[in-house]
Formats: C-alpha cells, sequence, structure tokens
C-alpha cells in the first residue's frame, strides 16, 4: 500500500483548483450526456426524452462554466508567477490557439457530421470532410468550434488582458492587489456578484450564441468571471477566508439554491440578481472547501490527482465528439431511454479516458490537445557488476 503523499502548504492553491477542475469536467461529461436526452436543442436526440433531467441541468448549465472559468482565471495567476508576460502569451497560444484550431478541424467535425447523419445525409465521412474546408460557418457550413467556444473565449481574455498582468507587475498595480486582499480579507469578496449581476441585467436581451462577434451576454459574463479568477489567483487572504467562511458559503448557497430553483421563475431583474448570487456563492463554496480539502488534519495529495488533472484538458476537447458518435450508435441499439442513457454515459467516459491516455503516450499529438511536450527519460547507467568493480580496484 502507497503511503499517502503529505500535503505541501505551497502547493495548497494548484491543488484544490486541480482537484476542482478534475471534478468540473467530470461533471460537464455527464450533463452533456444529458443534453442528448432532455427536451432541448443539441446536435443530436434521443427519440424518447428524459424530462426529468431537465431541471438538475438546469441549475448546472448556471453552474458548470463559471466555475471552470474562475479556475482558468486563478490559473492564469499562478503561470504568471513563473513566466514573463511574453513567455505567458506564448503559452497560451501554444496551450489554446493551436488546441482550438485543431479541434475545429479534426474534433468537432465528427459532431457535425453525426449531426447531418441524424438529419438524413446519407453520404460517408470522406465524401463530408472536404465540406470543412468550405471555412462557412456551423449550422449553414460544417466549420465551427461546438463545445470549445470555452477555449476561443479563454484564449480571447488572454490575449487581451496581457496589459493588465503587466500592470499588476508594476508599484502601483502592486498597490491596488495589496489593497484588495485587505478588503477580501474582512469579507468584502462576495459583493463580487454585483458586477456580475449588472452585466447579466443590462445584457439579458442577447441570447446566449457561443459565438463570439454576437454574443455580447456571454462573453462579458465570462470575462468578468476571468478577471475575478485571476485577482482570486493572486491573492494572499482570500484563500484563508474563503475556509474560514466555507460553511456560511454552504449555508448561503443551499438558501440561494432553494429559492432561485427552478430557475426562470423571477421578473428582471431580480432573476438576474439572485442567479449571479448564487453562482458566485457556489463558487466561493467549493473553492472554500477545495482548499480545505487539502489543509484539514491528515490532508494530503491523492496520488492519482496529478495523472487526472494532466488528462483533463484532452477529456475536455475530445468527450463531446465520443458523446455523439457514440450516442449516435447506440441509438440504433433497441433500448429505453434509461438504459441507452447509461449506456452513452458508460461508455463515453471510458472511451474518452482511453484515448486521453492514447494522447498523453504520443508525443507528436501532446501539443494538439495543449498538453506541454513529454520529458525525455532520463538514460540509465550501467551498473558495473561487483566481481568487476573489486577487480577494477585492485589494478589500480
Amino acid at each position: 500500500m502507497r503511503t499517502p503523499k503529505p500535503h505541501d502548504r505551497s502547493m495548497n492553491r494548484r491543488s484544490e483548483l486541480d482537484l476542482l477542475r478534475v471534478i468540473a469536467i467530470a461533471i460537464l461529461l455527464v450533463y452533456h450526456v444529458g443534453m442528448m436526452f432532455n427536451r432541448w436543442d443539441w446536435h443530436l436526440k434521443n427519440p424518447d426524452p428524459l424530462p426529468v433531467l431537465e431541471a438538475p441541468m438546469a441549475v448546472l448549465h448556471r453552474l458548470r462554466m463559471p466555475l471552470l472559468m474562475v479556475i482558468a482565471g486563478a490559473a492564469t495567476a499562478i503561470a504568471l508567477e513563473r513566466r514573463s508576460i511574453r513567455t505567458f502569451a506564448v503559452d497560451r497560444i501554444k496551450r489554446l490557439l493551436v488546441p482550438l484550431l485543431y479541434g475545429m478541424l479534426v474534433i468537432v467535425p465528427p459532431q457535425i457530421y453525426v449531426e447531418r447523419l441524424a438529419a438524413g445525409y446519407t453520404g460517408s465521412y470522406f465524401e463530408f470532410y472536404p465540406s470543412v474546408f468550405e471555412f462557412r460557418s456551423y449550422p449553414e457550413g460544417s466549420f465551427g468550434w461546438h463545445h470549445l467556444w470555452f477555449v476561443a473565449y479563454l484564449f480571447v481574455y488572454c490575449m487581451v488582458a496581457l496589459p493588465v498582468f503587466y500592470a499588476f507587475a508594476t508599484a502601483p498595480g502592486r498597490r491596488v492587489l495589496v489593497w484588495l486582499d485587505r478588503a477580501w480579507a474582512r469579507g468584502w469578496v462576495f459583493v463580487l456578484f454585483v458586477p456580475l449581476a449588472l452585466a447579466r441585467i443590462a445584457l439579458r436581451d442577447h441570447p446566449e450564441t457561443h459565438a463570439l462577434v454576437d454574443d455580447p451576454d456571454t462573453l462579458v459574463h465570462y470575462a468578468v468571471l476571468f478577471v475575478f479568477g485571476h485577482l482570486l489567483g493572486r491573492s494572499k487572504t482570500i484563500w484563508d477566508h474563503v475556509v474560514a467562511w466555507r460553511w456560511r458559503y454552504l449555508a448561503a448557497t443551499g438558501v440561494l439554491l432553494a429559492v432561485m430553483a427552478p430557475l426562470d421563475k423571477y421578473p428582471p431583474p431580480l432573476e438576474q440578481i439572485g442567479e449571479t448570487a448564487m453562482i458566485w456563492c457556489v463558487i466561493l463554496t467549493t473553492l472554500g472547501w477545495g482548499r480545505w480539502f487539502f489543509q484539514r488534519p491528515g490532508g494530503y495529495v491523492p496520488s492519482w490527482l496529478d495523472h487526472a488533472q494532466k488528462l483533463s484538458y484532452p477529456f475536455y476537447i475530445v468527450h463531446q465528439t465520443v458523446i455523439v458518435v457514440l450516442g449516435w450508435g447506440w441509438m440504433q441499439v433497441a433500448q429505453g431511454p434509461w438504459q441507452r442513457f447509461a449506456a452513452v454515459l458508460v461508455s463515453s467516459f471510458l472511451v474518452t479516458w482511453a484515448i486521453c491516455e492514447l494522447i498523453a503516450r504520443v508525443g507528436p499529438l501532446r501539443p494538439l490537445f495543449g498538453m506541454a511536450p513529454s520529458k525525455p527519460t532520463p538514460a540509465r547507467v550501467p551498473r558495473v557488476a561487483p566481481s568487476l568493480a573489486r577487480v577494477t580496484s585492485r589494478a589500480r
């Protein structure tokens, strides 16, 4: 039995963010499988819907990606602790833009092809694929980023924020960060939901499109979350605060969920205020309990966490394509909706995991999925046989 690895205090922030990222992406897989079975518009729909999924999925829809964006923002702060602004920008191009372009040309097209099949298309994939290079935007064409919209938005945020990151490295910028630390240590971090609410109220008439250029509500909402995540990642006091207040935030989360569920039942601006307060409270709650998990007596970093967090990004990139392709295959098998839901969920998880393990082991694939190049295995120095060592010693 392997002895648990003691938790290093200097890695508290990264360990909790890694754990929350892995959990959030696992939830994302469940959510996207559910999209095949509810009554909402999606790329592939099971003929027998499961309406019971819609209420919990409506809540998850508001919470899953905001948490990931805050984690991504905090990760940029951690990355800038050991990188220059220029090196950071180059790294974001490698880690975000390259996988996005590769995903749009290779990972996303099978989803569009399956969607065409479900609509009556009878050609082979090889007949369909050249249409991708017409570069006509989905849904009229076959070129789009689908679930990789998050990567596109994150890349834009990182590039646009480079001057802000530079400003934080100056003396006035450091003073601003110190002032924020003092404010957050007094519990003011919760009121950050106010800018989120104001943005949602102002842009509530704009539908969510994930198309970047005509998606102001989503673009601003996640930009604010990204900035907040970055500021939290730079903070020296917020992490102790969210641990100390974790029970209060948990209680507030329970109250807000009870008041707001089901969603979309209040008139504006009450709905936007309640929704953003719920989102921000859930984020603070998860950060607090994630931090406490490693700080508690006997807390340690699980041995699997490092490997899981390395696979989490390719898992995100691949998972929806696997769901759609396997979902189409399972739809050709006579099953009840719950049996098919279970089949798609389990098979999608296992196949996505297997693909990610393959990606991690094939050097040329790693950068296409945002993974760092594999480290060369150090050459082993052959040990001299004891008898030969003694003879050599005597000869000297």
